[in-house]
């Protein structure tokens, strides 16, 4: 029986909001474990980093730190949510992970292909800035096909409605989340 749960989550569905409003959930995010970030940056929220290309490195221990972190959060009983995007998802569906990660759910969660536009409004409300919107713009067709051609044989999956943010699709969905 699989009782462990990973959850990746399409980027501003409210995976932030979810860790603070119950306490098994941890919002781990790739961002601090792919990058180093320049020191004029380091202090800043994390939303303000993001999209600061020019201010960070690639980190090489890559993915290998971010999955180890996953990991260990998981032997905590934590739910974990990430992004879902296409270098976490390969991450995740790697024989390093599959191989350490046993008896883990993983739920797969994106929103409506028609249904960017919201995005876009949610980005510019948590503080985002053009380069990033601009980004998730220019993948976001290529993560359709990724959430698309992921197999139900390894991946549970939901869609995220219009106005729907992460706790109310996993509630409807029947994921265990326990209020603060």
């Amino acid at each position: 029986m699989k009782n462990k749960l990973l959850i990746l989550a399409y980027m501003g569905t409210g995976k932030t909001e979810l860790e603070y409003r119950y306490n098994n959930v941890i919002d781990l995010d790739f961002q601090d474990y792919k990058y180093i970030y320049d020191e004029t940056i380091r202090d800043l929220p994390l939303e303000q980093r993001k999209g600061k290309t020019s201010l960070r490195t690639e980190n090489p221990e890559y993915p290998n730190n971010f999955i180890n972190a996953i990991l260990n959060e998981l032997e905590k009983d934590k739910i974990v949510v990430s992004p879902f995007i296409e270098h976490v998802f390969k991450a995740i569906d790697s024989d390093n992970f599959k191989n350490n990660a046993k008896n883990t759910r993983i739920i797969l969660v994106f929103p409506m292909s028609n249904n960017f536009d919201e995005y876009v409004d949610r980005f510019k409300k948590r503080g985002n800035n053009e380069e990033f919107i601009l980004r998730r713009k220019k993948e976001f067709s290529s993560l359709i096909e990724l959430f698309e051609k992921a197999t139900t044989d390894n991946y549970e999956k939901i869609i995220i409605k219009p106005k729907q943010y992460l706790s109310e699709a996993l509630i409807e969905y029947g994921v265990d989340l326990k209020e603060r």
